[in-house]
C-alpha cells in the first residue's frame, strides 16, 4: 500500500499542469508578485506546464475567484481571508473551500493622511475635534481600500451618515483624482491600505504639508476584536511629514488558493517559493522582508486554515508542529 500512495504521488508530481493566478491590475505590486510566482512555477514545475497571470482580480475579488473555480491561485490579505472564511463583512456566506498556501508575503497599513501639518495626533481628535464639516476622501466603493476606510471611520462615530449630518462628505473616487485635491485643499482626509514608500502617498506627501495619523488605543482594539486587522508598527520617516512612528491597523499578502487543490501540487508550490526565496523576494521591495521559516506559515498571517500540502512541507522543515 506504501509504495503504491508512494508511486501515485511521484507520478502526479511529475504530470504538467495548468494553473492561472489571480492578483490586481498591471503596475500594481500584486502583479507583479503574481508575475515573479508565474516565472518561479515556470521553471520548477513538471516541463509542458502554463502559468497565466493575467491582471485581474483584487483584494475583494480573488477569494471568490478562487471559491468559484475561475483562478488557481491568488494573492489575497490575510484580513480578507478571515471575513471570507466567516462569511461577514464584504461576504454574504462563507467561503468554505478556500485554503491557505503562504502568508507574510509583506506588510501593509491602514493610512491615514490628513490635509494638515501638525494635525491630529490622532485620527480620532482630527475628524471629531478638528475639522468641522469633514471632506472625506476614499477610493472607489467595493475596493479593500475604501471598505477598510469606512470600518474605522464608522468606529470613531464618522461613517457617512454622520459626517454628512455634520455638512461634511465622503467622495469615492480614484487615485489621480485624490492627488490633484490635497495641494488644491477639497479635501481633510484620505485613508488607504498602504505599503512603506507607496508611490501615490509618496507623492500626496511630497506635494502637500500633510499629517499621518494614527487611530487612539481603543480604535485599534476594536479593528482587531471586531474586524480582524493585526497592529503594524510604520516606523519614522516612511513619508515627508511622518516624523514619529505609527500603529495602525495592519494586514499581510498571502498565496491562497482552492481546497480542491491535490495535496501533491500544493506542496510543490510552497516548496518552490520557500526554495527559492532571493528569486521571489528579488521581484519587489515589498517583498524583501519574506521569510517561509519565521512568516509564511503562522496563522496570524493567513486568515484561514493551511492546505494539507502546504502543512507537509512545513511539517518536514520542522517550523510547524
Amino acid at each position: 500500500m506504501a509504495v503504491t500512495a508512494v508511486s501515485s504521488a511521484q507520478a502526479q508530481a511529475d504530470e504538467p499542469v495548468n494553473l492561472r493566478v489571480t492578483s490586481f491590475r498591471q503596475g500594481s505590486s500584486w502583479y507583479v508578485y503574481g508575475v515573479t510566482l508565474g516565472e518561479l512555477l515556470r521553471r520548477h514545475l513538471p516541463k509542458g506546464s502554463t502559468i497565466d497571470t493575467p491582471p485581474l482580480g483584487g483584494g475583494t475579488a480573488n477569494p471568490l475567484l478562487i471559491e468559484r473555480g475561475r483562478a488557481d491561485i491568488g494573492l489575497s490579505f490575510s484580513v480578507v481571508n478571515r471575513w471570507a472564511r466567516e462569511g461577514t463583512e464584504l461576504f454574504d456566506a462563507p467561503q468554505d473551500k478556500l485554503r491557505a498556501l503562504i502568508g507574510g508575503l509583506d506588510q501593509y497599513y491602514l493610512g491615514i493622511v490628513a490635509n494638515k501639518s501638525n494635525a491630529g495626533p490622532t485620527l480620532d481628535s482630527y475628524v471629531n475635534d478638528t475639522v468641522s464639516e469633514p471632506r472625506v476622501m476614499l477610493l472607489r466603493k467595493g475596493s479593500f481600500g475604501s471598505f477598510a476606510g469606512e470600518q474605522i471611520l464608522g468606529e470613531i462615530g464618522a461613517d457617512e451618515n454622520a459626517v454628512e449630518d455634520r455638512g461634511g462628505r465622503y467622495t469615492f473616487t480614484d487615485f489621480s483624482t485624490v492627488k490633484s485635491a490635497f495641494p488644491a485643499g477639497r479635501t481633510d482626509l484620505f485613508i488607504q491600505v498602504i505599503t512603506r514608500g507607496h508611490p501615490a502617498i509618496t507623492e500626496i506627501a511630497e506635494t502637500s504639508d500633510v499629517s499621518f495619523l494614527e487611530p487612539k488605543a481603543s480604535t485599534l482594539d476594536a479593528m482587531k476584536s471586531k474586524h480582524g486587522w493585526e497592529q503594524a508598527t510604520l516606523d519614522a520617516g516612511a513619508f515627508r511629514g511622518q516624523d514619529k512612528p505609527l500603529t495602525l491597523p495592519g494586514t499581510t499578502s498571502t498565496i491562497i488558493v482552492s481546497a480542491d487543490m491535490s495535496d501533491e501540487l500544493a506542496y510543490q508550490i510552497v516548496k518552490t517559493v520557500c526554495e527559492n526565496q532571493d528569486a521571489f523576494r528579488a521581484g519587489h521591495k515589498a517583498l524583501q522582508n519574506f521569510d517561509c521559516a519565521t512568516k509564511a506559515w503562522k496563522s496570524e498571517n493567513l486568515g484561514l486554515p493551511l492546505h494539507e500540502g502546504a502543512k507537509r512541507y512545513y511539517r518536514e522543515q520542522g517550523w510547524l508542529k
